[in-house]
């Protein structure tokens, strides 16, 4: 609400005679508006109004604007002014939109903690000289439900404070860190002389006192492009102040209260504001617009080489003792005996596919990627080969039944699958205790009448036909005497005088 008609709401709940901080809980006004218009006439209230010249151009935006600082309590006055850029290709003064959302924070009770973090000054560097590179987290809200953790790799030009930044829902490895720094050099057409990095797994194997060891992709990269590498150490921000800021502000600024729907549309989200924002507003620092100066250190970059980039992000993973890899919260089956094989293979996800090879690249096998979580997915033909030694079974049991009960065998494994095994122990069983003959009436009986089960038979049999007698017991002819064995006895004193002996 403004202008007349919250003065005339005011007028009319003074008259009812409501005080005044129930007409401001009521309206949703602060206590010094109503107070200012309490005992305004209307005279008075046209001669202010008709005082007032200047026209708040962001009032159309407001109940948008208390929307957003409502539902998003972190949003910055600068993101204000980026969302109105990007939803309603509103241009403002970035000061002008800082003002509004100050007197809306106050107006509505809107409250912002700031956190601020302070870095030591360090001397500019020369044009084309330094590129740093660090990494980003940070969880956003899916369009339907549920979060996803995204993970952003930022670059930053050490002179011009040009930006580019790369985003994706999956950690980054070594050879997505080397795809990215290639996007990079592409998206500023050159190529600069050192990087300044993290000491992190994906770009180093070891520090060996100096002597750094690169990953095999990231050297490779080195050699290429033939950079020189600065790896910062730990807890050494000023290092690499820059690109510390730069994360943060890929966070705050661009990553904070935006809904996830796939890679493709966030970076295509992220270009647009790169352009928009990050490379288009006065830098802090030097004053300057990091486009602009760009322009001019584009000349001091180093002209691209042609290098084969990897288009597909390797991941290598330990494979189970249940032949399973892990992936994104998903098992994924590998054929049987893989992990007695070989203990790692390597990932490519890729079009919705993830296809696992050998560390050599040979393929093992595919699967199609999948979107939930905890989830086992598994190939039939990765499964344990249960049927051969069934098979076995049942052809022995034919074999005994002279081969005039394979349909009646084979309608038992159709309709007792998860039970033939035991099925067939049992007629084995019967034709033990009963006879061939038998077993072979009672599945001819049972065939008949469509009852497809050895229980069938055993109750066919148990009323029908007599058990085989069991064989006599073996006797031993105890009238013979040499069955009779008499042992030596021996008097007490023997044993006193052996335990007595010295």
């Amino acid at each position: 609400m403004k202008g007349y008609s919250v003065y005339s709401k005011i007028q009319q709940l003074k008259e009812q005679g409501f005080r005044k901080d129930a007409v401001a809980k009521s309206l949703g006004l602060n206590w010094r508006t109503v107070d200012r218009y309490w005992k305004m006439t209307v005279d008075e209230y046209e001669t202010n109004t008709a005082s007032v010249c200047k026209v708040r151009l962001l009032d159309d935006y407001q109940d948008t604007i208390v929307c957003w600082l409502r539902d998003y309590p972190t949003l910055s006055a600068a993101q204000v002014c980026d969302w109105l850029k990007e939803h309603y290709k509103a241009t403002f003064s970035e000061r002008t939109v800082s003002r509004y959302v100050k007197d809306l924070r106050n107006t509505y009770d809107l409250r912002k903690a700031p956190n601020p973090r302070d870095y030591a000054a360090v001397p500019e560097l020369p044009m084309g000289q330094q590129l740093q590179v660090d990494f980003g987290e940070k969880w956003l809200k899916n369009v339907g439900s549920g979060r996803t953790k995204v993970y952003t790799a930022a670059f930053v030009l050490a002179h011009s404070r040009f930006k580019y930044a790369e985003l994706q829902s999956r950690p980054y490895a070594a050879t997505d860190l080397v795809r990215a720094c290639h996007h990079c050099f592409r998206y500023m057409g050159g190529i600069p002389q050192e990087l300044v990095l993290d000491q992190d797994s994906i770009v180093c194997v070891a520090e060996n006192a100096g002597d750094i060891i690169h990953t095999y992709e990231f050297e490779k990269l080195r050699q290429e492009c033939k950079l020189s590498i600065y790896m910062c150490r730990g807890a050494d921000p000023e290092s690499k102040g820059k690109i510390e800021s730069t994360v943060k502000y890929v966070k705050g600024n661009f990553l904070e209260n935006r809904l996830y729907v796939d890679d493709d549309i966030l970076n295509s989200s992220c270009l647009d504001w790169l352009e928009r924002t990050a490379n288009a507003k006065i830098h802090g620092t030097t004053k300057r617009v990091p486009a602009e100066v760009f322009a001019e250190e584009r000349e001091h970059l180093r002209p691209l080489v042609e290098c084969a980039e990897t288009h597909g992000a390797t991941l290598c993973r330990t494979v189970r003792k249940d032949n399973t890899i892990l992936y994104d919260s998903n098992r994924y089956s590998v054929p049987l005996g893989t992990y007695n094989r070989q203990k790692e293979v390597c990932i490519v996800p890729k079009d919705g596919m993830l296809f696992i090879q050998t560390v050599f690249g040979e393929p093992i096998c595919e699967h199609r990627l999948s979107s939930g979580r905890g989830l086992l997915i598994q190939s039939t033909s990765h499964q344990r080969d249960r049927t051969s030694s069934l098979d076995q079974m049942q052809a022995a049991l034919g074999v005994l039944l002279l081969g005039k009960a394979d349909d009646f065998l084979q309608e038992i494994r159709t309709e007792k699958s998860r039970y033939a095994r035991d099925q067939f122990k049992l007629i084995h069983t019967l034709c033990d205790q009963y006879g061939i003959e038998a077993v072979l009436e009672a599945a001819d009986f049972c065939h008949d009448s469509k009852l497809y089960s050895a229980n069938y038979i055993k109750g066919y049999l148990e009323h029908r036909v007599p058990k085989q007698p069991e064989p006599p017991a073996l006797l031993l002819p105890v009238s013979s005497a040499k069955y009779h064995v008499t042992t030596q006895k021996r008097s007490l004193s023997v044993y006193a005088k052996a335990g007595g002996a010295k």
